[in-house]
């Protein structure tokens, strides 16, 4: 069927969803997605609104109906945020704020997706059929990751839903399946990139001064630019100690001498509330900043693209496994509470040296003399 509406396309996501576009008047390359075609109610109103340019905006009730995916999401992101804020609830059993800040646009999502006749899932009911969420998972058409991610906000609203009058007691949710297959995550700095990227950022630069501080702490990148002096405590002897409590909720807190090269470098830089800052003297904005920083440095640098700050964390763990560092060392340089989560750094050096003595014990063995085993 041909439909005459200038810039009006009609293709498939990589899911194999039907998906209608309008090209912007005036710009062929612009294109905007709209939730419906031509014969739907509100077509002509998203079409119009499309070729000038503008996203259609999907109307939401300003009330949620009782029982419905509105109304579990709004309550459990609700209850959430009222964890947060709560003073009385201790730091360590509260959720984070990034958890909210991650879901709540993902379960946002999830309630504007459309069903097969058009109606919006967050008002339908909130005993949803396993074919519902996987049209909710496959609307996400290549992007895996965020597909589970979404999985995951569900699972957790519905877990806070069980034990709520109004909601499933149990829902197909925790039925659906994953997709995203894991690539490895970060690349870890190899020895080479590391040499690297200080040969090109001297001392005296913030490039260099913040790569010394990673590798000195081993820090998540939401917590590199929150470091300051305030962190670092001085003993009787006049030896210097790093500690500081990381972000991510559950980890343990961190003390570590401080390298040489790294005060050496603190030498060169002026005084003041934090390590790492921008050129007009000030703190880094988010973490999101700071990520954009390293990859202009490591670009300037000529390092291969995707060396982040959490691969140094990985590239020095696995120098340090190889070095012999035990498991419970890297735990407590690397924050972590639990030793399987280490223990991915030294199984491959532990097992390839257990190999190693396994063949220096045959080698040493006298097979003329072995007795005989029946």
């Amino acid at each position: 069927m041909k439909y005459r509406f200038k810039g009006l396309l009609k293709d498939k996501t990589a899911a194999g969803s039907l998906r209608w576009r309008v090209r912007v008047e005036g710009d062929r390359d612009r294109k905007v997605t709209i939730p419906m075609g031509p014969g739907e109610p509100r077509f002509h109103e998203h079409y119009a609104a499309a070729r000038a340019g503008h996203a259609p905006q999907v109307r939401k009730p300003e009330k949620s109906v009782a029982g419905t995916l509105d109304a579990l999401c709004e309550g459990y992101l609700a209850w959430l945020s009222e964890q947060i804020n709560d003073t009385e609830i201790e730091s360590q059993f509260k959720p984070s704020p990034l958890t909210l800040k991650g879901y709540r646009p993902l379960l946002n999502r999830a309630c504007d997706i459309k069903d097969l006749d058009g109606d919006r899932m967050g008002s339908l009911d909130a005993d949803l059929p396993r074919e519902a969420f996987v049209h909710i998972r496959d609307s996400f058409g290549s992007k895996t990751g965020s597909a589970d991610n979404c999985l995951k906000a569900l699972r957790a609203a519905y877990r806070w839903g069980e034990e709520r009058s109004g909601f499933p007691d149990t829902s197909a949710i925790f039925d659906v399946k994953k997709v995203h297959r894991n690539r490895g995550g970060a690349t870890p700095w190899a020895v080479a990139d590391m040499r690297r990227f200080l040969q090109h950022h001297g001392p005296g630069t913030m490039a260099r001064l913040w790569f010394l501080l990673s590798l000195n702490v081993l820090p998540r990148i939401g917590d590199v630019y929150r470091l300051g002096p305030e962190h670092i405590l001085w003993s009787s002897t006049g030896d210097a100690v790093l500690s500081f409590q990381p972000s991510k909720k559950g980890s343990a807190h961190v003390d570590v001498p401080v390298l040489r090269q790294l005060l050496e470098e603190l030498k060169l830089h002026p005084e003041r509330a934090f390590f790492i800052g921008n050129k007009a003297g000030g703190r880094f904005a988010s973490a999101e900043v700071v990520r954009n920083k390293i990859q202009d440095w490591t670009a300037e640098a000529g390092l291969p693209k995707g060396r982040t700050q959490h691969g140094i964390r990985k590239g020095a763990a696995e120098l340090l496994a190889a070095a012999g560092a035990t498991q419970y060392e890297i735990m407590a340089l690397m924050s972590h509470t639990q030793a399987q989560t280490s223990e991915i750094y030294t199984r491959k050096v532990e097992r390839a040296g257990l190999a190693a003595r396994a063949i220096e014990r045959i080698s040493c063995l006298d097979l003329g003399k072995v007795d005989h085993v029946v």
